[in-house]
């Protein structure tokens, strides 16, 4: 190889090493959000899920724009309404004092629900704005609260995407915006109905300040 080509190998390979390290992150997030579930139907059950609000904590580390790692957890209230519509006669649960008739109305469970997820992170950095997409894969962990019915802790695999933006406004501090997705089969928290089979998707529109290392 002649010394000019070597001199530009260099040269690339040097650019390319600053270039990630101007790109390079590490920092850790909270965040808050709401969240927005469709409800689910099949095998004879309509499941519809309570919408709330929740919190996430992330730890991300960012090389490069293509190469970007986070590990999340996020926590939120998962009450969920089962009725059989289709049945005959129609499902009913007694909502009055004891003794009284019972009413045909959805039974009520609540429920907590806490994720685990790791995601693939691809972003830019431009000046103090960082714009970003991600997806993964993780687990959801919903815990029924007490009922006079039985009822189980469900477990589902989570397919995480989602995308944002970070802006940092000092040193070592930022915003971050974003809207992510979780698309996982409803969790059947009650013996008393079958499970939809069905996949719901769970939207988290959120805003939360990250800390840079």
């Amino acid at each position: 190889m002649k010394i000019w080509m070597q001199g530009a190998f260099v040269v690339v390979v040097a650019a390319a090493l600053c270039g990630a390290t101007a790109q390079a992150q590490t920092d850790v997030a909270l965040s808050g959000y709401r969240t927005i579930t469709s409800s689910s139907s099949g095998s004879g059950t309509k499941q519809t899920p309570t919408d709330s609000e929740g919190g996430l904590i992330e730890w991300r580390h960012i090389q490069n724009p293509l190469v970007g790692y986070e590990f999340e957890v996020s926590f939120n209230p998962a009450n969920e309404s089962y009725i059989a519509p289709s049945a005959t006669p129609p499902s009913c649960f007694p909502t009055g004092p004891t003794g009284t008739p019972p009413n045909c109305q959805p039974l009520k469970v609540s429920g907590k629900a806490t994720q685990f997820g790791v995601n693939w992170v691809l972003s830019k950095k431009i000046g103090n704005v960082r714009p970003f997409a991600l997806g993964g894969i993780g687990l959801m962990v919903t815990v029924p609260g007490s009922s006079p019915y039985s009822v189980n802790t469900v477990v589902r695999p989570d397919f995480i995407y989602g995308g944002g933006v970070d802006w940092t406004f000092l040193p070592h501090f930022g915003l971050r915006l974003q809207v992510r997705g979780n698309m996982t089969k409803a969790p059947n928290l009650s013996d008393l109905f079958n499970s939809t089979t069905k996949y719901t998707q769970i939207y988290e529109p959120m805003a939360g300040v990250f800390y840079r290392f």
